[in-house]
């Protein structure tokens, strides 16, 4: 049997990351923070961002144009990557997978968010390459996106498994034919890989 690729998301996974506290963060910044926080979830999560067709420092100038937003870039930057935090116990998990294993991670990000989780969180180097969405021009659940990480990683679906912890993207990873596992934590993602044939050392 064809060991499986392992395929990880990043946010909600490998790291947490605190949506709520960045956008009051953001909001903060405005003038009226109560009328621009409503808009900041949907407006900070577009699609233009995730597929990098809208940089990072052309959000904050939108921010600024839009919302009054009147911090400075490195201020902005700041804020932005405030609402990481480690995953705990994921890190050395995707240590001992990535021996016997071949790891990815396929997120839905953005440049700025991945030179602060690169530089911090050694779970990301624990992966052999990572899938982006803004290098893709893709975002999940597309199933465009991936079918796009299968043809670079050369993988049938059934031959992967793919983690994320939103269950919009692995029911569109498992209507493609990968095995999935929608991760609400480290006790049951060790289960489920299990029930998988994926067994992990702690």
């Amino acid at each position: 049997m064809t060991d499986p690729t392992i395929i990880f998301d990043l946010g909600g996974v490998l790291v947490r990351h605190d949506n709520d506290l960045l956008f009051d963060r953001l909001a903060a910044c405005c003038p009226d923070p109560q009328a621009a926080r409503p808009h900041m979830e949907a407006w900070l999560h577009a699609e233009d961002v995730g597929t990098g067709r809208l940089g990072v420092e052309a959000l904050h100038q939108r921010l600024a144009a839009e919302h009054g937003f009147n911090a400075a870039y490195p201020r902005f930057l700041e804020l932005w990557n405030s609402h990481f935090s480690p995953e705990p116990g994921m890190e050395p998990l995707v240590r001992s997978l990535a021996a016997p294993y071949r790891v990815v991670i396929f997120s839905n990000t953005n440049a700025a968010h991945i030179d602060h989780i690169r530089d911090l969180y050694p779970a990301f180097g624990h992966a052999h390459t990572a899938y982006l969405s803004y290098e893709l021009g893709l975002v999940k659940p597309d199933p465009a996106s991936y079918r796009r990480v299968l043809e670079l990683e050369r993988r049938a679906p059934q031959d992967c498994i793919f983690i994320d912890d939103r269950a919009d993207n692995t029911a569109a990873a498992a209507a493609l034919g990968m095995k999935t596992v929608t991760f609400t934590g480290v006790d049951s993602f060790l289960a489920a890989m299990a029930g998988h044939g994926v067994r992990i050392e702690r």
